[in-house]
């Protein structure tokens, strides 16, 4: 304690105890009263120079604390005067700390001291007020409260201590010295963390944010409350930043199902739903090459993405009877998955066959029509596919061979059977 400490104690001690009746004299405070006070004690400062200033804004927050502590009635006062604290430190500093390079330097150097000081008492208001404040602080005032906390032995500290002084090491990049602290504050509440976890995820360290939840939330189960979109974020991103794209992009120039199997083989299910989701839309506009085709369905075909597999056929298969035995696999797969989705498919390859008015691609349709009956029956709608017969024995009434080639099968496909 300095000689100006004292000085300034014995100083102000009036104005001290009628602020400490204040504060005492109600159940509650509303936020005005607070910026009442917190103008009061700005006034009252302004009367000193700039140096005396900054030890009479600690004389009044170490009196006003220390006098709810000895009266034993902290935990009754603790809702007034924490925000009381806060005003307190937000006018002074904003008014006059802020405003002179020296005066902020020693505000930083006599924070950290107090936070130091307190650091065994939970209660005490400076490491949250330093949590506060540190990011205003320059880079030079950082470094030398950095090597002023190397020399403090902070083995028994208090949980607030532990709490504040983790997310500063934290925010000047020293994770795993925030980490160790943390944990002598465990269990941590998600309202306790949630400063450091946004920080991590500010700056995109998504597994060491993984990592934060699996040491301090190890049961995922447990709601996460706020922390939750954190969580969630970051377990998309990691799995998406761990994705080499830059292989994939090489992959396209080339596609091979061998490979891409042997390079989806490292990856976790999310991951594989990411890739596919890059993937599919870049080699649907490389599917006029068959050899990229036949890559395409068969990363459908095993994806099993039957609205996918119902579109490549109906924009991209000009000519059924030419259909690649992996194709011939695909539609079947659809007509077996998801056959009211394989309708519009057969509809239309009926159709285009029909309109090459040759024998072979009649005798095509028509086997096209026997398996549209067969899905009609799966689906246990034959009134409809009788309707689609007729439209097209009408739309084709002049196509004799193809009529011949219909009604000669007639029997096999009968509905009513």
């Amino acid at each position: 304690m300095t000689n100006t400490y004292r000085r300034l104690r014995t100083e102000m001690e009036p104005f001290l105890k009628g602020m400490n009746r204040k504060l005492k004299s109600s159940r509650y405070l509303s936020p005005n009263q607070i910026e009442t006070f917190g103008l009061e004690v700005q006034s009252e400062l302004n009367v000193y120079k700039e140096d005396e200033q900054l030890h009479g804004f600690f004389v009044i927050i170490d009196f006003i604390y220390e006098q709810a502590q000895q009266d034993g009635k902290w935990s009754s006062l603790e809702r007034r005067l924490n925000p009381f604290f806060d005003t307190v430190t937000h006018y002074v500093y904003t008014a006059s700390f802020s405003k002179s390079k020296k005066l902020k330097a020693r505000f930083a150097k006599m924070l950290g001291t107090y936070v130091v000081q307190s650091m065994r008492d939970n209660d005490a208001p400076y490491a949250r007020l330093f949590s506060a404040y540190m990011k205003t602080f320059s880079a030079d005032q950082i470094d030398k409260l950095d090597h002023y906390f190397i020399g403090q032995d902070m083995h028994n500290a208090s949980r607030s201590f532990c709490i504040a002084i983790s997310y500063f090491y934290l925010y000047i990049g020293k994770e795993s010295q925030a980490m160790v602290l943390l944990k002598q504050a465990s269990p941590v509440l998600a309202s306790e963390a949630e400063a450091h976890i946004a920080l991590l995820t500010q700056r995109e360290r998504y597994e060491q944010v993984l990592r934060w939840f699996d040491t301090f939330f190890p049961n995922k189960s447990d709601k996460l409350g706020t922390l939750q979109e954190y969580y969630d974020e970051s377990t998309s991103l990691h799995d998406s930043s761990s994705i080499q794209y830059e292989t994939w992009d090489r992959w396209l120039k080339a596609p091979s199902f061998k490979r891409f199997k042997t390079l989806m083989s490292h990856y976790s299910t999310k991951q594989k739903e990411l890739v596919l989701d890059y993937l599919l839309p870049h080699l649907e506009e490389r599917l006029f090459n068959e050899a990229n085709k036949l890559v395409y369905i068969q990363i459908l075909l095993e994806k099993e993405d039957f609205e996918r597999i119902q579109r490549y056929f109906l924009l991209n298969e000009a000519n059924p009877l030419e259909l690649h035995e992996q194709k011939q696999l695909l539609l079947q797969r659809l007509a077996e998955a998801r056959p009211e989705l394989s309708l519009p498919v057969y509809h239309q390859f009926i159709i285009r066959l029909a309109e090459k008015r040759s024998r072979k691609y009649y005798v095509e349709a028509a086997e096209y029509v026997d398996k549209l009956a067969f899905i009609y029956r799966r689906l246990n709608e034959p009134h409809r596919y009788n309707q689609f017969k007729q439209i097209l024995l009408k739309r084709y009434q002049s196509y004799r061979a193809f009529i011949e080639e219909l009604k000669r099968r007639e029997p096999n496909i009968n509905m009513d059977s």
